[in-house]
């Protein structure tokens, strides 16, 4: 019986076959054949070898997995401010691709993962018997950045000559009016009745300032001026990684004054977890409880950033003209507060009475 040129070793606690070999130009190879039936991972391991033999002694062009892609795109993006999402983007995507060769990720393979993550739920609820329900899809949203990522992966192999070509990856553009979800007042005043007691305090913050989820949960008193009425989100926890400054209105510094006066000395967070010194922030205000209130409260559902929504969709039915809300949101483009531009159309009154002179001059001749 001939022996493989190639070993397969069990490795991890589910025991998951690693083929290892030398190729024919002497580099060690070891990868991971990503199942645990010997039958497959020996097809796989002489696939591979074979490959590598003939790109070796035949001079063909060596054929890139997927996860080769991956490995050199991330060395050139290391610093992107979402890496995080695109970590976790990636480790959904592995059971379906890391096994393929980038000429292999083809319209039918994305058409698959695309349909196969708009079918996942996307939030998992624990009941008290420990198991998980959800009754919620995931958004078309949160495929799109999915599928974005895979098309810039794919790109940048075809910049480096690893593949020939790239399959075309459409993403519908999200039309501005429709792509966030607010609050009525009448919806808010329903839904702070049902939030636990430690959440109403920073969902009026968050209404009051409009600002994002973990700048409201990590907010520290010595970020507050309450004789100046101002407060500050730094530089390193500002989206836009540059330090924002932000007046407070008399709803935030009522909130502001009540936690002062339940704040135990010595804890320096303004929306600490608990009543003694060392209590540190909670990690995420939109829990089960967050959902849990909505429900009860009969409203659609929504996530805690659609609160930085409503502040701005107020703000802008109130009066507020689009550039005074991009310098208090902290926008770094005018083009983000367009989307708000619909709820207000009177701020264009001004502009469309310009010509009102003319017209009325015109409409004396005519007449």
């Amino acid at each position: 019986m001939a022996r493989h040129p190639y070993k397969l070793e069990p490795r991890g606690k589910k025991g998951i076959l690693w083929i290892r070999f030398t190729t024919p130009d002497g580099r060690e190879v070891f990868r991971s054949s990503g199942t645990t039936d010997r039958v497959l991972a020996t097809e796989w391991a002489s696939k591979i070898h074979t490959e590598l033999y003939r790109v070796a002694r035949l001079g063909e062009k060596q054929r890139r997995l997927w996860t080769e892609a991956v490995v050199a795109w991330f060395e050139d993006h290391s610093g992107k401010r979402s890496i995080k999402k695109d970590q976790h983007n990636l480790k959904w995507l592995s059971p379906y691709l890391s096994h393929l060769h980038l000429d292999e990720i083809n319209a039918d393979v994305l058409a698959m993962v695309s349909s196969k993550r708009k079918a996942e739920p996307k939030n998992k609820r624990r009941k008290k018997d420990g198991s998980t329900f959800t009754d919620e899809p995931t958004s078309q949203a949160t495929v799109d950045r999915m599928m974005a990522l895979i098309r810039s992966i794919l790109k940048d192999a075809q910049r480096r000559g690893w593949t020939d070509s790239a399959p075309s990856i459409r993403i519908k553009e999200a039309d501005g009016a429709d792509d966030y979800r607010w609050l009525t007042q009448n919806e808010a005043v329903r839904l702070h009745k049902e939030l636990a007691p430690h959440l109403r305090p920073p969902f009026l913050f968050s209404l009051a300032t409009g600002w994002r989820e973990q700048n409201v949960l990590r907010l520290m008193w010595d970020q507050v001026d309450l004789d100046r009425r101002v407060a500050w989100i730094k530089g390193r926890q500002a989206k836009a990684k540059k330090a924002i400054g932000a007046p407070l209105n008399r709803n935030a510094m009522d909130i502001l004054l009540e936690q002062r006066a339940k704040r135990v000395a010595g804890n320096p967070w303004v929306f600490p977890s608990g009543s003694e010194k060392d209590s540190e922030p909670y990690v995420r205000a939109s829990n089960t409880g967050w959902y849990a209130a909505q429900r009860r409260a009969r409203i659609e559902p929504l996530a805690w950033h659609d609160l930085r929504h409503t502040w701005a969709s107020w703000h802008v039915m109130a009066g507020t003209s689009l550039r005074s809300l991009m310098e208090l949101g902290g926008w770094r483009s005018y083009q983000s507060v367009l989307r708000y531009a619909h709820l207000s159309p009177e701020h264009l009154a001004t502009d469309a009475e310009r010509l009102e002179k003319v017209a009325r001059k015109l409409h004396g001749q005519v007449g």
